[in-house]
């Protein structure tokens, strides 16, 4: 993996979407400021495994799941939000 906190970062956007949280939501949750989590989500900084097990509590997961799938999962999502992207855009320019 090249980058470790860029791929915990999505994993966990991605958990926080599909439970349905906004940022804020999981920033109250966990006792932390949006911004942070923000900054976790897009692989800006390192998170400590106090903060990583806190956050897999929080998104109802494990610390594996953040830390260990394979790169297939996360391909997939890259293919469906760029698919989702082009949807938006298609749709834009019918309007």
């Amino acid at each position: 993996m090249k980058n470790i906190n860029k791929y915990v970062g999505r994993k966990i956007r991605l958990r926080r979407k599909e439970l349905g949280f906004s940022g804020v939501q999981l920033a109250n949750i966990i006792g932390m400021s949006q911004q942070q989590v923000s900054r976790y989500e897009r692989g800006e900084c390192s998170i400590t495994l106090e903060g990583l097990f806190v956050l897999a509590n929080a998104l109802d997961t494990t610390m594996n799941y953040l830390l260990c799938e394979n790169e297939l999962s996360l391909e997939k999502d890259d293919l469906l939000e760029k698919k989702k992207s082009k949807d938006v855009s298609f749709y834009m320019n019918i309007i």
